[in-house]
């Protein structure tokens, strides 16, 4: 691992995250790694973030000197205000527009924080990672040194055949709030004038703002931490053992679950199958009432929320991992699935569709819901069938994992040696110091 001299100057970067949590989970969760990895490469980082984790980051970093790496941002009053009308009006509406509202007043606070920080502690880079939409303003300009934001994903709609599933206003409401953000980013230039930006497909690519003058780089948005996921031992089961398949996420409209019970049916009453549902959410008593309806009550069970040593245990357990979200801009659970070595059913839509790979995995084409269901049902009873094509499968997951970089570790590594590329391309800055110091920290993994 490459290490600093400590007669070296470090390179200095603060993060800019509105929320670094492990209890909230996703791209909050992710802030984490990215403060620990770095902290192994010899960076020296300070965050910046919303004070609803201070309690959390408190427990987390008992010792000091970590803990006051981190600056906060306190609520104001129109903050709350705007929020608290938020939940007057359908999710995706509210997520569009009212909590950007609130995003966007704690980034005009962020940024007085951020400008303090430069001034007294002599930062080279700004890095931004969340949040991680394409089409969001970012108030993160002018600050003297260069910024790079990303990795980003989303600008991810339903598959043509399930967009009944959002209201007319609702797509109304995203349509026009997705063209009136152009207008914005005129306003507020964060994205068009940062130095980098970082993408983690090409449907977010075609979804930033117009006009972004940054040098652009794709690099996955979520990865692996393979000191968690780890290759299992290869099961190989007696031909009257039950084979298990395994969904582990939110339970929302648009992760697809209920389409994905409807074709269990068909695999349970050709097969002995047993489903198992992981996590929780605003759709958990419906789907338990469709499982009830079909009868299925043996061959599904909800295990609720597991802590991610429990769900990886399960998932060691079970024989192939489905995911039928309709709308999955990353799709960290394939990839953690992948380094398990279990083979996959996804829908071959958005993250998904970039991720997963026929060497270890079935795609699902989301043309209607008709063949979604009978894609999911065919799959799964093939898996079921041909415990050599699941060893197969399950035996070219890690294999991608690593030699695609989709863990923690390269992908970190890689936004360094982005990090370098940005200092390198600015004549202004006197940056040969953290040159040499990004060359020693990649060149020691």
């Amino acid at each position: 691992m490459g290490k600093l001299h400590q007669t070296e100057k470090p390179l200095r970067v603060i993060l800019v995250a509105e929320n670094v949590s492990r209890r909230m989970g996703g791209e909050s969760g992710k802030n984490l790694y990215y403060f620990h990895l770095f902290k192994e490469r010899g960076v020296d980082l300070q965050i910046v973030c919303h004070a609803r984790v201070r309690d959390e980051l408190r427990q987390e970093f008992p010792d000091d000197e970590d803990f006051n790496r981190f600056h906060f941002i306190e609520d104001s009053g129109l903050q709350n205000f705007v929020w608290r009308l938020g939940k007057l009006f359908p999710y995706r509406i509210e997520d569009l527009i009212f909590l950007q509202v609130v995003h966007w007043i704690t980034q005009i606070q962020a940024k007085k924080l951020v400008k303090e920080l430069i001034a007294k502690q002599d930062i080279d880079i700004v890095f931004q990672p969340s949040p991680i939409t394409p089409k969001g303003l970012n108030f993160m300009y002018n600050l003297g040194v260069p910024v790079v934001i990303g990795p980003l994903a989303g600008g991810v709609d339903f598959p043509p055949a399930f967009r009944y599933m959002d209201s007319k206003f609702a797509n109304l409401s995203v349509t026009l709030g997705r063209i009136f953000s152009n207008v914005l980013h005129r306003f507020v230039p964060g994205k068009l004038k940062a130095e980098t930006l970082i993408v983690a497909n090409p449907q977010t690519r075609k979804s930033l703002p117009i006009g972004c003058k940054g040098k652009i780089h794709q690099v996955i948005e979520c990865g692996v931490d393979l000191d968690v996921w780890q290759p299992r031992e290869q099961p190989h089961r007696n031909p009257d053992e039950p084979v298990h398949f395994v969904y582990i996420g939110r339970f929302v409209d648009w992760k697809g679950i209920d389409f994905l019970i409807d074709a269990f049916k068909s695999v349970a009453d050709k097969t002995n199958a047993v489903l198992e549902l992981v996590g929780d959410g605003e759709v958990r008593s419906d789907l338990e009432k469709q499982v009830a309806d079909l009868g299925l009550e043996n061959n599904v069970i909800f295990r609720g929320w597991l802590k991610r040593e429990e769900a990886s245990k399960l998932a060691c357990e079970c024989d192939v991992f489905v995911m039928p979200s309709l709308r999955e801009a990353g799709g960290n659970a394939v990839l953690e699935a992948m380094a398990l070595g279990l083979p996959v059913i996804a829908t071959k839509w958005a993250g998904p569709a970039n991720t997963l790979h026929p060497d270890c995995g079935i795609w699902v084409e989301p043309t209607s819901i008709k063949a979604f269901v009978n894609g999911f049902s065919e799959a799964m009873i093939k898996l079921a069938t041909e415990p050599e094509l699941r060893l197969q499968m399950g035996e070219a997951g890690p294999k991608r994992i690593l030699t695609n970089y989709f863990d923690w570790d390269s992908k970190v590594d890689r936004i360094i040696e982005i990090f370098d590329e940005t200092l390198n391309s600015q004549p202004n800055l006197d940056t040969s110091k953290q040159k040499q110091n990004i060359t020693k920290i990649a060149s020691g993994y």
